[in-house]
């Protein structure tokens, strides 16, 4: 891949060049600069001679700059890439102390922007954008530019011109593109590459010993190319829980208690090996009842603190909590009832103010839906903070039921719109709640196939009746 040579300002003098003479903590030279400012003096940590910038005391040269380690990776004896202000960075590890500049192409954000000769656009791009014309050699399977080959067939340079050799490993003859080993044997050697340097991130032998017979069980899962790509994430899960693995395998309430549901979700074959091999087994209401708590926590975590508010729900779930110790409900109960506590006290500006009948009302005239979950909440500010809210009364008024009404109304209307995507499922079960006074529950149990489309609307047929329905179009609202 050919690079065009563009212009970089010199710090020395200032001035645009084509090319630099040398980079020294992070400012470019040009030729006549570095003649100027580098001069022959020995080196004062080795005392060889050698050009240091006459300015700098501390200078040393390449020789021991390069017997110092990398600043990112700690690696010694690599090729320098660059020299910053904190200390030497190798060539691998440079890029990522390159400004941060936007790929003219994409406008992505990325340290590696270059131009490629080939487009004849002159624009810096960002590595994928520089390998946009590339295909995936059919011959090696390594994504690279492609040429056609004797025969017309698309094939990159290597395959082209250099012949088949042996995998270096098992002797398996493979094409000059796929390098020294054979598909099979690079992820082998790329999974037990990984495996090594992830099994000095802990102390337990115990542990070491259980990850090796993981990566064993994985392997012989789902293959060495897809234990490769899983296990950096996988072993996640070790370093997660390492505390629990002293001298013995955790049990499923350590492992739940540790990771949470929403943890455990994301290593599923871990906990598949954890099951199959030594009967380590989270059950799904365990799961399911940790789920509801996490997510009742994070329900009242959207509440301001410090602020009333925040108290006030904080109190009500405390409340709620002992009855769940209690056995007197559940956590899928619990975090039902927060929800709408929640959105109630958000729905209020100032969050130091407890809500009264007017802003219970508001509430209820967008989420009509929540009027029976709320009744635990009001009941709970009547009792402990004398807001004295008639909910009852509230209730048993015709007040729910029209904005439950108006809230249908405004679905139906909506669908109308000539950009909005009709659904015949919704506008039934919206039109049965609405014309037909049907309720909720009830309407969520309609099917497909007992919406029968006719010429002025649709025949619902449900528990032995009849219910019929316009249709969603008036020709003169089209129009």
């Amino acid at each position: 891949m050919a690079e065009i040579n563009i212009e970089q300002l010199c710090n020395g003098c200032e001035k645009s060049v084509t090319q630099l003479k040398k980079r020294y903590k992070g400012k470019k030279y040009c030729s006549t600069c570095y003649a100027r400012i580098f001069k022959k003096c020995l080196c004062p940590k080795c005392g060889l001679s050698a050009r240091l910038p006459k300015n700098d005391d501390q200078a040393i040269c390449n020789e021991c700059i390069k017997k110092q380690p990398c600043i990112r990776c700690n690696q010694v004896n690599r090729p320098i890439g660059t020299l910053t202000e904190y200390g030497v960075v190798c060539n691998s590890c440079s890029v990522y102390f390159r400004e941060v500049e936007r790929c003219e192409r994409c406008n992505v954000q990325s340290q590696k922007l270059t131009k490629i000769s080939r487009f004849n656009d002159d624009l810096r791009v960002c590595p994928k954008c520089s390998t946009r014309d590339y295909e995936t050699c059919p011959s090696c399977h390594k994504y690279r530019l492609l040429e056609l080959d004797e025969k017309g067939n698309k094939v990159c340079k290597k395959c082209i011109t250099q012949p088949n050799k042996p995998c270096i490993e098992c002797k398996t003859m493979i094409s000059a593109g796929c390098g020294d080993l054979c598909d099979d044997c690079y992820w082998i050697k790329n999974l037990w590459s990984k495996f090594h340097q992830n099994i000095y991130l802990f102390e337990s032998s115990f542990l070491k010993k259980q990850y090796e017979n993981y990566v064993l069980w994985l392997v012989d899962l789902v293959g060495a190319h897809q234990a490769a790509l899983y296990l950096n994430k996988h072993t996640h899960f070790f370093i997660k829980t390492e505390m629990l693995w002293e001298s013995n395998i955790p049990d499923a309430d350590q492992l739940l208690l540790t990771l949470r549901t929403s943890g455990l979700r994301k290593f599923e074959l871990v906990t598949q090996w954890l099951d199959q091999m030594h009967g380590v087994k989270i059950s799904t209401i365990n799961k399911n009842e940790c789920s509801e708590i996490d997510q009742a926590n994070k329900l009242i975590d959207q509440l301001p603190q410090p602020s009333l508010a925040f108290d006030v729900v904080f109190a009500y779930k405390q409340k709620l909590d002992e009855k769940m110790h209690q056995g007197k409900t559940s956590a899928r109960s619990v975090r039902l009832a927060m929800k709408p506590a929640v959105a109630l006290m958000l729905s209020i500006q100032d969050k130091q103010l407890l809500p009264d009948l007017a802003k219970v009302k508001a509430y209820l005239n967008e989420y009509s839906g929540q009027a029976a979950a709320l009744t635990g909440f009001i009941n709970f500010l009547n009792d402990q903070y004398d807001t004295d809210i008639d909910y009852i009364s509230l209730k048993h008024s015709n007040f729910i039921k029209e904005a439950s009404k108006r809230k249908l109304e405004k679905e139906l209307i909506s669908m109308l719109s000539p950009n909005t995507d009709f659904n015949v499922m919704v506008w039934v079960k919206n039109g049965l709640q609405l014309f037909h006074e049907m309720s909720y529950q009830d309407s969520l149990k309609i099917k497909l196939e007992m919406i029968v489309e006719i010429k002025d609307g649709y025949n619902v047929l449900y528990n032995n009746q009849n219910y019929w329905l316009p249709k969603n179009i008036d020709p003169s609202f089209k129009k």
